[in-house]
C-alpha cells in the first residue's frame, strides 16, 4: 500500500485536513434541509467560526423547495449564522426572488435575516424591491418575503413607483403571483403625467392590470400645473389608468373649480384627462355661484366645453327668481346659463305675475326668467297660464 496515503496506529492527521474537514461539516450544516424544506447551497470567499457561530464573508445563498425549483439566490458581504444554523443576520443584501423559475423581484438592503431554514427574509433599512415584469419598484425600512404564499409584506413607511403611479401608505403587501399590492393607512397617490391625486385608508393596486381600487372613503383632486380643477370624493372608485377613467360609487359630491359646478349621484364614470362625466344613475347639477339646479335622469357634463347634457325627467330650477323648467331632455351652457329643452316642456315662473308655459321646445335662460317656449308643429299654439293674484 501506498505509504502517503496510509495513516498508521497512532499518526496524527494534519492540521490543515481538520481545518478542512470541520469547514466542510459546517457548510452541510447549513446547506442541509428536511426534502419537505427543500436545500439551501452556500458559496463564499471567506469564513470565521467559534465554538457557536459561524460567519461567511461576500457568501452568496440560495434556497430551493423540495422539487429542486430555486426559490432565491442573494449575495451578502456577510451572513453570520445562529448555533442550529437555521438563521442568519446578514449585510449588504442584493439578490433576486424567483417563481416558477423566473425572477418576480430584484431586490436590496442594509441588512436582512434569513429564518425558518430559508423559509422567511426580512430586510431592513433602505429596502428597494423591483418587479422586473412591470417596472413596480417598492421601497420600505422593513419588509418580510414568504416564497410559499407568494407575498411581500411591507412595514415602515411604504412608498411605490410606477410611470403611470406613485403611491405611499403605512404597509401593504405585493403578491407576486398575482402581481397585486396592497396599501393600508394614510395613502397617497399621485399621477403626475395624467394630474390626478388621491388620498384614502386602504387601495389595491393591480400592477398589470392598470387599475387601482378604492373601497373606502376617498378624495381626489384633478389638477393642471399647480391649479386645482376638480376635486371629488365618493365611497368607492376604480382608476383604469390606461384608459384614463375612473369608475365612481356611492354617495358622489363632485365639484369644478372652473365652471363652478357641483355634480351629486350615485354613480359616474370620470374621464379625468378630458374632463368628462358620465352617469346613468339620476344626477343632480348645481351651478352654486347662480343658485341654478338642473336634475335628470341621466347626464353627460363635458366641462372642457362648459356643456351639460340631461335625459329623462329634468328639472331645472332657478332659486334667485323662483322658476321652474320641466322638459324630456336638456342642454345646458354652464357658462353663458343659456338652455335648449325639448319634449313636454312646461315652465313656471312663481314671481308676479305667476304664469305656466307649456310645449314642445324651450330656449333661454333661467336665471333671469328670458325663457321662449315653442311648439315643432306650428299648428298647434302654445298653452299659457296666467295666475292673477
Amino acid at each position: 500500500m501506498n505509504q502517503q496515503h496510509q495513516l498508521r496506529q497512532g499518526q496524527f492527521i494534519p492540521l490543515k485536513w481538520v481545518k478542512g474537514l470541520i469547514l466542510l461539516l459546517l457548510l452541510s450544516i447549513v446547506a442541509c434541509q428536511s426534502s419537505q424544506q427543500g436545500s439551501q447551497t452556500v458559496e463564499t470567499s471567506g469564513e470565521t467560526r467559534d465554538e457557536t457561530n459561524l460567519k461567511l464573508q461576500n457568501a452568496t445563498l440560495e434556497q430551493s423547495n423540495a422539487e429542486g425549483e430555486i426559490l432565491w439566490k442573494i449575495q451578502v458581504d456577510e451572513a453570520k449564522y445562529s448555533p442550529d444554523r437555521k438563521t442568519a443576520n446578514l449585510t449588504a443584501v442584493k439578490g433576486n426572488i424567483f417563481e416558477d423559475g423566473k425572477v418576480v423581484l430584484q431586490v436590496k438592503s442594509d441588512y436582512g435575516v434569513i429564518q425558518k431554514d430559508g423559509a422567511e427574509i426580512f430586510l431592513k433599512e433602505n429596502v428597494v424591491a423591483v418587479d422586473p415584469r412591470n417596472k413596480a419598484v417598492l421601497r420600505s425600512e422593513e419588509v418580510e418575503w414568504q416564497p410559499k404564499a407568494s407575498l411581500l409584506t411591507v412595514r415602515k413607511n411604504v412608498r411605490g413607483s410606477h410611470p403611470q403611479l406613485e403611491a405611499s401608505a403605512n404597509e401593504g403587501k405585493y403578491n407576486t403571483r398575482e402581481q397585486k399590492l396592497e396599501l393600508n393607512g394614510k395613502i397617497k397617490a399621485t399621477s403626475e403625467q395624467q394630474r390626478l391625486k388621491l388620498e384614502t385608508e386602504h387601495l389595491i393596486w393591480e400592477v398589470a392590470k392598470q387599475t387601482v381600487i378604492g373601497d373606502r372613503p376617498l378624495k381626489m383632486i384633478k389638477f393642471q400645473d399647480k391649479t386645482i380643477t376638480d376635486r371629488l370624493v365618493a365611497n368607492k372608485a376604480r382608476v383604469l389608468l390606461d384608459k384614463k377613467q375612473i369608475i365612481v360609487k356611492e354617495n358622489i359630491e363632485y365639484k369644478s373649480l372652473k365652471p363652478p359646478l357641483q355634480i351629486a349621484t350615485n354613480e359616474i364614470i370620470w374621464h379625468y384627462q378630458t374632463r368628462q362625466v358620465y352617469s346613468s344613475e339620476p344626477v343632480q347639477l348645481i351651478q352654486y355661484a347662480q343658485n341654478i339646479t338642473i336634475t335628470g335622469n341621466e347626464g353627460h357634463v363635458n366641462l372642457a366645453e362648459n356643456m351639460a347634457y340631461l335625459k329623462g325627467g329634468v328639472k331645472g330650477n332657478s332659486q334667485m327668481n323662483d322658476s321652474k323648467l320641466y322638459a324630456n331632455n336638456l342642454t345646458w351652457n354652464i357658462v353663458n346659463q343659456t338652455i335648449e329643452a325639448d319634449g313636454n316642456v312646461i315652465y313656471e315662473q312663481n314671481q308676479n305675475p305667476k304664469f305656466n308655459l307649456t310645449g314642445e321646445k324651450a330656449v333661454g335662460t333661467l336665471v333671469d326668467n328670458n325663457i321662449v317656449v315653442t311648439n315643432s308643429d306650428r299648428q298647434q299654439r302654445v298653452v299659457t297660464e296666467i295666475f292673477p293674484e
